[in-house]
């Protein structure tokens, strides 16, 4: 996942283990990994004379007048680990998505908002999605702490929420990955899922991660599964992929392990659709008059400086 983000980035629209109040999106931004990087120190000089002190365990003493031992590809030490066989399979699934110009799938949503006692609420939502290649896409959001409505035509992108009937807009650029990068660079939100919406979901889900294994066969909703997990700085997240003529995506589970009480988002995703053509007025937005236009992005702009 790109910027701060897999659903890295994470779904910030939505996920509320902390809430900043009555906001119009906003959750946390994950996924950034990193490496350890390791410096040896230079000898120390006194009087023009090297001084040679004891060696760490496991180093040479550094004498002088030799070359100082040239240290380890960096990139060699931080090469992730990665079962072959899970990396493919993530690969055929974002190639899938690639090729696709226009497609359409439903998510089931759950997640878990830790109390301060330390106790789970888990709670649940809906989720349409909508995207046409390379400037369109439509998000609709129904759950049990609001609802949100996202349209991007390839200009501007609009959200509105519903349950308080105010909207804001944003001038992005044409592309739909551009418009993504800009909302993450410059506010640090994007839409839930949104990793599966860029034009090379391969390249985004890789990204970050450390270590990766191939689990095995299993079922999501009577449908033959790959299961996938992967390990990133911050988060562990598994997928399920589809063992058949669609390698798409059929659950997606991410746990924030470096969160209290490690919380977790799980998206059941369905009904996807390849073939249905989708309207051009399906990516304009249809806010209902007497909504209150808000500037959003500023506001939620302020609310990361606050925290």
């Amino acid at each position: 996942m790109k910027g701060k983000s897999k659903m890295q980035r994470v779904c910030l629209w939505y996920w509320p283990p902390v809430r900043i109040g009555m906001a119009l999106i906003m959750l946390l931004a994950l996924f950034c990994a990193g490496g350890m990087n390791t410096a040896a120190a230079a000898p120390a000089k006194q009087s023009g004379k090297a001084v040679t002190e004891p060696a760490p365990a496991g180093k040479a003493v550094e004498k002088p007048g030799e070359k100082p031992a040239e240290k380890p590809d960096e990139k060699a030490v931080k090469a992730p680990i990665v079962d072959p066989q899970a990396d493919r399979l993530l690969r055929e699934m974002g190639d899938y998505l690639k090729s696709a110009q226009q497609f359409s799938f439903q998510a089931g949503i759950t997640f878990d908002d830790v109390l301060p006692s330390g106790q789970k609420i888990q709670f649940g939502a809906t989720q349409d999605v909508a995207v046409r290649r390379p400037g369109s896409a439509y998000v609709e959001y129904r759950g049990d702490v609001g609802s949100r409505r996202f349209w991007y035509n390839g200009e501007t992108i609009t959200l509105y929420d519903p349950g308080h009937n105010f909207y804001a807009t944003e001038k992005v650029p044409p592309k739909l990955d551009e418009a993504m990068n800009h909302l993450m660079k410059e506010f640090g939100f994007s839409p839930p899922l949104a990793d599966l919406l860029y034009s090379d979901p391969y390249q985004v889900l890789r990204g970050k991660v450390q270590f990766g294994i191939y689990v095995g066969l299993s079922e999501v909703d009577g449908m033959r599964c790959h299961h996938l997990a992967f390990v990133e700085k911050y988060i562990d997240w598994q997928i399920w992929i589809e063992d058949g003529k669609e390698l798409v995506p059929l659950k997606v589970l991410i746990t924030y392990k470096t969160l209290p009480s490690a919380p977790q988002f799980t998206a059941v995703l369905s009904d996807w659709d390849f073939t249905t053509r989708l309207p051009d007025a399906l990516f304009e937005a249809a806010v209902p008059a007497g909504a209150q236009k808000i500037q959003f992005l500023g506001l939620a702009k302020n609310m990361e400086k606050k925290k």
